[in-house]
């Protein structure tokens, strides 16, 4: 088997597996299946990931990756006025788990992974870090200023994963159809503004 084709397999069973995650869940997605979308035999995977929390744990590296480049992406593409910036960060974390549900559900399952993985704990610290920069130029633009930085972190995180994850399973809209999700963000950001 050429080098290329080896890649191409290997970039196709984190396609398959990505699927079959949608298709099934994370905790049944088997690696008989995920091979079976490739069209190659469960033996097969074991030339690129040493088990299925290898695979897993590739594919949770490449969601925080992308987390991280679309997270990015918001702050620079939104104007440095309060907390303006941070609120992007939160909108682009829902956006992710509403566009990408299976690398969502995969990337909070450490039970899934091989969790103690060095490149999965860089790409997470490396939001960790994003996160608590975006929040400590907003601090130094006068947002939020009595709550200490890693505090507001861990605040805004809550918040955008809860939200990212009863809108992805539309509990809000059911119990709560008067609430625009969208406008939630803008919300938390107004209120933390007021403790500064």
């Amino acid at each position: 088997m050429s080098r290329a084709s080896t890649l191409d397999l290997r970039a196709r069973l984190l396609r398959a597996a990505e699927a079959e995650i949608a298709a099934t869940g994370p905790a049944r997605a088997s690696l008989r299946a995920i091979a079976r979308r490739c069209g190659v035999s469960h033996q097969a995977t074991a030339h690129h990931f040493v088990d299925r929390a290898g695979l897993f744990t590739a594919l949770a590296l490449e969601g925080h990756q992308l987390l991280l480049e679309e997270t990015q992406a918001a702050i620079d593409a939104t104007p440095a006025v309060g907390g303006q910036r941070v609120a992007a960060a939160g909108a682009a974390y829902i956006a992710f788990a509403h566009r990408h549900p299976a690398l969502f559900d995969l990337m909070f399952r450490p039970d899934l992974l091989h969790d103690d993985d060095e490149e999965l704990a860089a790409a997470r610290l490396a939001h960790r870090d994003l996160s608590l920069a975006n929040i400590a130029a907003a601090q130094e633009r006068g947002w939020g200023t009595e709550v200490p930085t890693a505090e507001l972190a861990v605040l805004g995180w809550a918040a955008v994963h809860g939200l990212a994850v009863l809108e992805r399973e539309q509990i809000v809209s059911v119990l709560y159809p008067e609430v625009d999700v969208d406008s939630i963000l803008r919300r938390v950001v107004h209120v933390l503004d007021a403790l500064g």
